[in-house]
């Protein structure tokens, strides 16, 4: 290397450095990078491609951002009125003026009213927005006419692409479509009709993408009639159905509708186990079809054998779906105790899947080169649910010798059940299923902590403490006060100290001190109470010993987005004068 290079940051060009802050989150690049040196703070400073994304902000960095970034800077927004940032939008809105943020590309808005979706929408610069995503929380019939205007406005744009809502099948009816929409993304998470559907697509002729999370059948009506009509939507490419509740033939009408589809994914809980009967439809009216991914369980009140399991797997044996297309199937019960049976493509295509041992060992593929499967379900699930039974501690000892990969390398989201008999081996072995330290969401479940010796605890501390990367985590109970009382030192054992947020029973007012005390990065904590007089009393902790918490109260919980601590400097929440909306 030539002596003249020099190897200094000092030379690295500007528009690099914003490439790597591209990769990084805004509190990262605000409250880290910004304070290594002069150098990363004119860098910082320069940055002009915030996503502001707010769904897991403390109260003091919310405040921070809010006096630090420049809103010509932010292209991206989300704001949330969720259960653990409850009342986030309404914050803030009063420490910003909204008519400064005109370079939005981007905007989702979660379990917001509509009276403040109003507010947001008339301060801001519509004409730039390529994604809206929203769902109103509360609605407000005095602000139909305003909503709707706003919405067409949005969607009328030419540059408007993608799309998610839900929205009430009136209010959505009421909304103008405009002829020639350039939206190509849309996702409906709820109250939609075929007519409105159909509206859609009708006046979107860019629209090759749609995810439907509604159930099917409330937005199938009158589709015998439908399928008659000389109605096609050749546009449409990918479609997602991910609640599928009608029978074949309702699905079927539907799909005529749509012969240009490349990609097809479908999630329910109905009898489309006849292969021969999709090999039929999809080579005469899906003729483009490249990809085809479903997850299928059904309940049959008549108990299944391997034998049946064999007949329904031969369908799917044909060379249209083993040489033709390569699109593996899986089929699988668990005859000794249930009669749902499960079909599915490999690999899985749901992001959530609770691992079952005994459908593992009465499983049958069209893959013969298989020997467990499992190379074909670990890359899509990211969140997986583990049951602590003996049979499954009796295979991960059968497995542990002979495995060496993952099982399920992307999962990020645990959730595991302790059973009355655990410990059976140690929660290190779990290590076959995931890769502990990428953990970022767990949740511990059981009935019978109150009968655990301290080592299972212990056991238990040792494998969260190696989730280096976890941010949440939700210790479930279900125990009632006097078995509470046995196990509530030992549960607030594992808590780790790093956890931003927080689900837990608590048993006495003190226990909150204790808590916070040891966890001193908490954001959010949600108390799992079982008296009403006692949420009370937390919520009244809270405002006696804190500033500017924000407490909901719900169903045997309170949750807390907590605030600055009144012992501690309040300067964070104070002087933001030159923020004020307008």
């Amino acid at each position: 290397m030539s002596n003249n290079i020099k190897l200094s940051i000092e030379i690295l060009p500007v528009e690099l450095f914003h490439y790597i802050l591209d990769n990084l989150d805004i509190e990262t690049i605000i409250f880290s990078v910004r304070h290594v040196c002069r150098l990363f703070r004119s860098f910082v400073n320069s940055y002009s491609r915030y996503i502001l994304n707010l769904t897991s902000i403390s109260k003091s960095n919310l405040y921070l951002l809010c006096r630090l970034i420049n809103p010509h800077n932010i292209i991206s927004l989300t704001l949330s009125n969720e259960e653990r940032t409850s009342n986030q939008i309404d914050l803030f809105i009063s420490l910003v003026r909204l008519r400064q943020f005109t370079r939005l590309h981007s905007i989702t808005l979660i379990d917001i009213n509509e009276n403040q979706l109003n507010f947001i929408l008339k301060r801001i610069n519509l004409k730039l927005l390529t994604s809206f995503s929203f769902n109103i929380k509360r609605y407000d019939d005095r602000r139909i006419k305003t909503t709707n205007s706003f919405l067409t406005s949005i969607i009328s744009q030419s540059n408007f692409r993608k799309m998610e809502f839900n929205l009430t099948t009136d209010r959505l009816w009421k909304t103008s479509w405009p002829l020639n929409c350039s939206i190509e993304y849309l996702i409906v998470n709820e109250d939609i009709t075929m007519d409105n559907l159909i509206k859609i697509l009708q006046c979107s002729p860019h629209l090759y993408k749609i995810i439907l999370k509604q159930k099917f059948s409330k937005i199938i009506n009158n589709i015998s009639q439908i399928s008659t009509l000389p109605i096609c939507f050749r546009q449409l490419t990918s479609l997602t159905i991910e609640k599928l509740d009608m029978n074949t033939d309702a699905l079927e009408s539907f799909l005529l509708l749509t012969p240009s589809l490349v990609y097809l994914k479908l999630i329910g809980g109905q009898h489309m186990f006849d292969g021969k009967r999709w090999e039929q439809f999809i080579e005469i009216n899906l003729p483009k079809l490249e990809k085809f991914e479903f997850y299928f369980d059904y309940w049959d009140p008549v108990k299944k054998t391997l034998t049946d399991l064999e007949l329904i797997i031969a369908s799917f044996r044909t060379p249209f779906w083993i040489e033709h297309k390569k699109w593996f199937v899986t089929c699988a019960c668990d005859i000794k105790r249930s009669t749902i049976v499960y079909l599915y493509s490999m690999p899985i295509c749901k992001s959530f899947l609770t691992y079952e041992i005994e459908l593992q060992k009465n499983s049958l593929s069209t893959y013969s080169n298989i020997i467990d499967n499992h190379q074909f379900i670990q890359n899509d699930v990211n969140y997986l649910s583990l049951i602590l039974s003996k049979a499954l501690a009796d295979y991960i000892q059968d497995k542990e010798a002979t495995t060496n990969q993952l099982l399920f390398p992307k999962v990020t989201k645990v959730s595991i059940e302790f059973y009355e008999e655990w410990p059976l081996l140690s929660l290190q072995s779990l290590s076959i299923f995931i890769n502990i330290s990428q953990i970022v969401h767990m949740t511990l479940r059981s009935y019978y902590f109150s009968e655990y010796n301290q080592n299972v605890f212990i056991g238990i501390r040792s494998f969260i403490e190696q989730a280096q990367n976890l941010s949440s985590l939700i210790i479930q109970t279900g125990l009632y006060r006097y078995k509470l009382n046995l196990a509530i030192d030992n549960i607030h054992s594992i808590i780790p100290n790093h956890v931003k947020h927080l689900g837990i029973p608590i048993n006495t007012i003190e226990q909150i001190q204790m808590i916070l005390d040891r966890c001193n990065q908490l954001t959010t904590i949600k108390f799992d109470v079982r008296l009403t007089k006692f949420s009370e009393e937390i919520i009244k902790w809270f405002t006696d010993n804190t500033i500017d918490s924000t407490c909901s109260k719900g169903y045997k919980m309170v949750c807390v987005w907590i605030g600055t601590k009144k012992t501690q400097s309040t300067e964070i929440s104070v002087d933001h004068k030159r923020m004020k909306f307008c």
